[in-house]
């Protein structure tokens, strides 16, 4: 009974910590700052969910690699704007500004410059890599990879034995069973 009591307890903090706002909450907690600074990472780190429901979309950025992927995608070198800010006399305001375009242009740029000045998207890039990557035959989904990757026990919140049985395609709406002794 004990232990069902602190699985239970352990799955309620888990099923809490599960939503980019609750996760965006404890970064302000522990960063200062408000929620609404760490949201837009927060839903990128978990983004893969809308097409992985289980604990697989982890795969994408709940590693090492994906620390440094955020960073590189969110992260701003405060010293070389506070450069430019003194080299061409930048009012604070001014500086917000464009700090507030980069955060737009995360949400909605799509395309790079060349040095052709032609507009080119930026999945068009991604996707001449990977297709030349798989000889021109295919680009290979996120679940072609996860649905051969084997869900174990630390992927799932190290709660027990999970059914190893279950794929996506088996059930949309995945859920761990687990195992109480």
């Amino acid at each position: 009974m004990k232990n069902l009591m602190i699985v239970l307890m352990l799955n309620k903090i888990i099923k809490e910590m599960s939503k980019s706002d609750i996760h965006a909450v404890s970064s302000a907690k522990k960063f200062g700052g408000k929620a609404t600074d760490y949201m837009e990472i927060h839903e990128m780190i978990d983004s893969s969910k809308a097409f992985c429901p289980d604990n697989r979309h982890r795969v994408l950025f709940h590693h090492s690699a994906g620390t440094y992927y955020i960073q590189k995608m969110f992260g701003i070198d405060f010293d070389e704007v506070e450069k430019v800010k003194e080299k061409y006399n930048l009012p604070d305001a001014f500086v917000e500004d464009i700090l507030n375009l980069f955060k737009t242009n995360r949400l909605k740029g799509v395309h790079i410059l060349n040095s052709d000045n032609k507009k080119i998207h930026v999945r068009d890039i991604a996707e001449q890599h990977i297709l030349e990557d798989f000889r021109g035959k295919f680009i290979p989904t996120i679940n072609d990879y996860i649905n051969n990757l084997k869900l174990k026990n630390w992927m799932n919140n190290a709660l027990g034995e999970i059914n190893p049985e279950k794929t996506i395609d088996d059930n949309k709406h995945f859920k761990a069973v687990i195992n109480i002794d």
